[in-house]
């Protein structure tokens, strides 16, 4: 989903210079297979032999960002008495490691641009934040332009920031197609993009997930472009926020500054209204289409240390965002409460 246009304007003064990734490019592996397992199998074959959904399943396939002792953690009450017009939902405490709120949390529906989560996720562990990318046609021709040329190049780390603050379909695709190409340079790079982004979730014990394309646009009238759960999505966000919370940085703002690599920059309006409303923001992505209606996962710190992840699925356009505040709310007070 895109929000309003974005501008082009002419700068020689670059605002931000992404950083160089730590780790190397795997461009010398052709062989998607061989890729994926040797990048994501040794790590996560726990989870995929097992194909456990539970939160058991989930504490195997990603550790805790911080060991606490079991003491130390205050708890926080179950949350009740809560109307909310999403289909599902799931509250989620990181440290408690237990839901404190769930309404048909393992329903698959639709995700619409939460997708870009994993896109991000992907791109950020196969290539360096620093490789340039030329956009290509394919990319601007995606649903909801949001004013990047074909041509223009930009490096992965903006592609990024650009996707998961502003939604930009134009950038995830650009993405998805440069890391799809390093990947295995003899096939379809959006292609291979997809099936990298499939047998991650599968690793990572997400076995609901599941992509069609890398920016969750509906593919048809009937069929999404990925589906998942609320309780999955808020596991995928978890392990965002452990791992790589730099990804999600950029969607803590109200607006950003967008630089391609020719030191013009886009300006990016986040697409989740409510940041400022939110108390301790970690990160969140929003996403709405036809088939989806209105999501919106969000990651904050309740105080202390203290992750909370909430997931709404298949509520309004703007009832995603009542919705979650409303959780917010709840977490907040009943953690005061004790």
């Amino acid at each position: 989903m895109i929000e309003p246009d974005d501008y082009l304007i002419e700068t020689t003064l670059p605002e931000d210079k992404p950083t160089g990734k730590r780790f190397p490019v795997f461009a010398q592996l052709t062989v998607l297979g061989l890729i994926l397992a040797v990048i994501f199998g040794i790590s996560y074959a726990p989870a995929f032999i097992t194909g456990k959904k539970t939160e058991d399943a989930h504490k195997q396939a990603v550790a805790a960002p911080l060991v606490i002792a079991e003491e130390t953690i205050k708890t926080i009450p179950t949350l009740e008495g809560i109307t909310i017009s999403a289909k599902a939902a799931y509250v989620y405490d990181v440290r408690a490691k237990r839901a404190l709120y769930s309404k048909s949390p393992d329903t698959v529906l639709p995700l619409a641009s939460i997708t870009k989560l994993m896109t991000a996720l992907i791109a950020h562990e196969l290539v360096a934040t620093d490789k340039t990318v030329i956009v290509p046609k394919a990319a601007v021709s995606q649903s909801g332009s949001s004013g990047i040329s074909e041509g223009e190049r930009f490096t992965t780390a903006a592609l990024s920031k650009y996707a998961v603050l502003a939604s930009s379909n134009d950038a995830a695709y650009a993405l998805a197609s440069a890391v799809g190409a390093v990947i295995d340079p003899t096939k379809n790079p959006n292609q291979t993009f997809v099936k990298s982004m499939n047998i991650r979730a599968t690793e990572l014990g997400l076995t609901h997930l599941h992509f069609l394309n890398p920016t969750g646009l509906d593919v048809s009238t009937t069929e999404a472009g990925a589906v998942g759960t609320a309780r999955e999505v808020s596991f995928l966000m978890e392990y965002i926020v452990d791992k790589y919370p730099e990804i999600l940085k950029p969607t803590t703002v109200a607006s950003a500054r967008v630089y391609n690599a020719d030191g013009l920059y886009h300006d990016a309006e986040n697409t989740n209204p409510i940041i400022n409303k939110i108390p301790n923001l970690l990160g969140s992505k929003t996403g709405y289409t036809d088939l989806a209606g209105g999501n919106l996962t969000i990651a904050f710190d309740a105080g202390f240390n203290r992750p909370i992840i909430i997931t709404v699925l298949g509520s309004t356009y703007d009832g995603r965002f009542a919705d979650v505040q409303k959780l917010v709310t709840a977490v907040t007070k009943a953690l005061a409460a004790e």
